[in-house]
């Protein structure tokens, strides 16, 4: 056994351990960085049209310094959000008694890191258009009945913006009705932060609690929505509510009582179809999970034949083929055909992106607890489904890439839905070391540093770092 998992009292991180660790890690990064250039710099020479962004390993990022190219009262601002934040880390044992005061605690702060890049660019320039493209916004904006834009998607598709003709339907029309509801695009990008904050982190705390004690899944839920991906795109941008649709599938499917399960996993597949085609990715994952925990896939099947049928009712009622738009948004997408044999270079290129990206937005020290919790989840049996959810999740976003998904990489954004399964093992990991009964100062003190490291690589990417997607 593991001493580390076995004995509380050796520390989670020594003052060494985290120098060493975030050395390594701004070391890849920078190398990485630098490799880009190289990369960039040799395309261009050659006349080659590489896809590869400025900043690899991060796309859509631009580096900000307060005073030169952003207001000096952004300091100001981020100061008082870290304030916020030391409030929540002093009373962490308050916080993480119940899951109200982690979900208000986890908004308050999206809101306040995403309000350092300014109100206007922080809540409303993420739905005005860049570089001639449009966004959901100036779409949803457009539409006049949502009834007929359903009948007349088809015709539709080809003439929206960059993002909604590669979606279902259901992405534009959330925004319709957001727009509807609040109008405003600072309004309509709070709304969306508490959603996504509300969701994912309701189903991840659910999720959680029926694997390990309450105040595990409390902190673990809170860490969850302060990592840098979270804290900067789960304000304005659909995804985070994508990321809270593809948890609830989890979450129903692993109730004891089938008619529930059945129902809300229908209800949440078809919530996470309608608004992103890469809700492909949870039907290999519910039916691979289910064969190995119960040995069948009389959920899974159920699940994916219900949301089958409200489909087929749709294109009754509105003539709205989602088997066509999804052919469609492919072919929009990847008008050359298969990516590694249109540009190989360029497949190469976007893969390890979509790679690198989410982990250097998930941080060191939690790639470090990911995989200490790997080891620990193996060696507990009570809970090896929440193993098989992860491992399940990860073989099939790795398919997806090797099958040309996520074409442009900026997966940090798009795939904010594989965050919660990497949480499992660091969930479980905590978990090991900390019981209940275990009231040692040693848990809280290290539980706040975790939480520290955490937030602070969120808060310097928002301090210095400019977003677009």
């Amino acid at each position: 056994m593991n001493q580390q998992a076995a004995n509380p009292r050796v520390p989670l991180f020594t003052a060494r351990s985290i120098v060493f660790i975030g050395a390594v890690f701004l070391l890849l990064v920078g190398t990485g960085w630098a490799c880009g250039r190289v990369l960039l710099r040799i395309s261009r020479q050659h006349g080659w049209d590489l896809d590869l962004p400025y900043n690899f390993p991060l796309s859509m990022f631009s580096m900000r310094l307060p005073g030169v190219h952003t207001p000096l009262w952004t300091l100001g601002i981020s100061a008082a959000v870290l304030l916020a934040f030391v409030l929540v880390a002093w009373n962490l044992r308050r916080v993480t008694a119940g899951l109200v005061a982690v979900l208000a605690a986890g908004f308050v702060l999206v809101a306040g890191t995403n309000l350092i890049q300014g109100p206007a660019y922080g809540l409303q320039k993420p739905h005005e258009p860049h570089h001639g493209a449009l966004q959901y916004f100036q779409d949803a904006a457009r539409v006049d009945s949502a009834g007929r834009f359903l009948r007349e998607y088809h015709t539709l598709q080809p003439e929206l913006g960059c993002h909604s003709k590669t979606h279902p339907p259901g992405a534009v029309l959330f925004f319709h009705g957001l727009i509807r509801a609040v109008g405003h695009p600072a309004a309509v990008s709070l709304v969306i932060a508490a959603l996504g904050v509300v969701i994912s982190g309701g189903f991840l705390y659910g999720i959680l609690a029926g694997a390990f004690n309450r105040d595990t899944a409390a902190y673990a839920t809170l860490l969850c929505l302060l990592i840098p991906n979270v804290q900067i795109y789960y304000c304005a941008t659909l995804d985070a509510v994508i990321a809270g649709c593809f948890l609830s599938v989890v979450f129903f499917l692993r109730l004891r009582r089938t008619p529930i399960a059945v129902a809300g996993g229908i209800a949440g597949m078809f919530c996470a179809s309608f608004l992103t085609f890469g809700a492909v990715f949870l039907p290999p994952v519910i039916l691979s999970c289910e064969l190995v925990t119960r040995r069948t896939v009389h959920r899974s099947v159920a699940v994916l034949l219900g949301t089958g049928v409200i489909y087929v009712a749709m294109y009754l009622a509105f003539g709205f083929n989602y088997l066509e738009s999804l052919r469609a948004a492919s072919a929009l997408e990847n008008p050359n055909g298969f990516m590694l044999l249109a540009a190989p270079a360029d497949y190469l290129v976007t893969r390890l992106e979509n790679v690198c990206e989410p982990l250097v937005y998930f941080g060191p020290f939690l790639l470090v607890l990911f995989v200490r919790g790997l080891g620990t989840m193996s060696r507990e049996r009570p809970r090896p489904d929440l193993l098989s959810w992860t491992l399940a999740a990860l073989a099939t976003l790795a398919a997806m890439f090797l099958a040309g998904v996520f074409r442009t990489g900026e997966t940090a954004r798009a795939c904010l839905f594989i965050a919660p399964y990497l949480m499992f093992p660091v969930a479980a990991h905590l978990d090991r070391r900390h019981r209940p009964q275990d009231e040692d100062p040693l848990r809280w003190r290290e539980r706040k540093l975790l939480l520290c490291l955490v937030f602070g690589q969120s808060l310097v990417m928002q301090t210095f770092g400019g977003y677009l997607w």
